[in-house]
């Protein structure tokens, strides 16, 4: 196999993806990702799968070599069951091998489950 780049409207870059997965327990956090070539990540959509008993946080972690970035993207009420769609005023730009992913607060009851909309970075290289 062998990576190459491609023209800026190319359906790589302009197709978008989506990284879903679910964070239970006290601070607990969904599958870590690594970023395969460059990305940004345009916004999150979060949904309480099972309500918690408290406000609970949640944030959106970007780990890049020995940098950590934590950006709280939404807070649920007690009992809320209803998603929320936070789109990223600026969004993440990962490069290839940084690391990803949504983590909850402390509320131990609630589940929430995410799904991480991203975007190829136009001339990112990829593997053929």
């Amino acid at each position: 196999m062998s990576t190459k780049s491609m023209s800026y409207d190319h359906p790589t870059y302009t197709a978008v993806d989506s990284f879903d997965g679910s964070a239970t327990g006290n601070a607990g956090t969904t599958t870590k990702f690594v970023a395969f070539t460059a990305m940004l990540i345009k916004s999150a959509t979060l949904k309480p799968t099972t309500a918690g008993t408290s406000n609970d946080v949640s944030s959106f972690i970007q780990i890049s070599g020995t940098t950590t970035t934590t950006t709280a993207i939404a807070t649920f009420g007690s009992g809320a069951t209803t998603f929320t769609n936070v789109a990223f005023a600026t969004a993440p730009s990962l490069a290839q091998g940084d690391t990803f992913y949504v983590v909850k607060g402390t509320d131990a009851t609630a589940v929430i489950s995410a799904s991480l909309e991203r975007l190829v970075t136009p001339g990112a290289s990829v593997t053929t």
